[in-house]
């Protein structure tokens, strides 16, 4: 599926995320605590950050979150969503392109998203933006809610 078609797919769906997509389980900062050294100081890339779901746990746990996202209308959506964290920074760019700083994270997450990724381009790009010793998490929906293993940023 085409990156451009792969984005644009999601503007005629905002008002049902916002309406419907589920809170993801607590148990999640735990996981990224315990695997990846989380704490409130960590700065976050939050990727395909969408309507803000999986973003707002993260500023609620007193983090820094970059929220990357592509498609104008969840980003906006998201924009409304998390207007009243300033700890939150919206920022147009892709899982493959970001924009964001060299080493400028100490963890890159991805909710519900990871498989639209190019993955070879995505992975540099997340090599790129995390400091040394971070980390990536990805993060699905599955029966029971699931969650993806932890996968430093320093392959190879």
């Amino acid at each position: 599926m085409p990156a451009s078609n792969a984005t644009s797919r999601f503007s005629d769906r905002v008002e049902n995320y916002v309406r419907y997509r589920p809170a993801y389980p607590s148990a999640v900062l735990n996981l990224l605590q315990h695997d990846c050294g989380l704490t409130a100081a960590s700065v976050i890339a939050d990727i395909a950050s969408g309507t803000g779901i999986f973003t707002r746990m993260l500023l609620e746990n007193g983090n820094r979150v970059c929220g990357v996202e592509p498609n104008a209308d969840m980003r906006h959506a998201g924009e409304e969503f998390l207007r009243d964290y300033p700890k939150f920074t919206s920022v147009v760019g892709t899982a493959e392109a970001t924009t964001l700083a060299d080493h400028s994270v100490d963890l890159v997450t991805a909710a519900q998203a990871a498989h639209w990724f190019d993955r070879e381009k995505a992975r540099r790009e997340f090599i790129r933006i995390c400091r040394p010793g971070g980390w990536t998490r990805t993060a699905w929906c599955r029966p029971g809610w699931g969650t993806g293993r932890a996968l430093p940023c320093r392959w190879g």
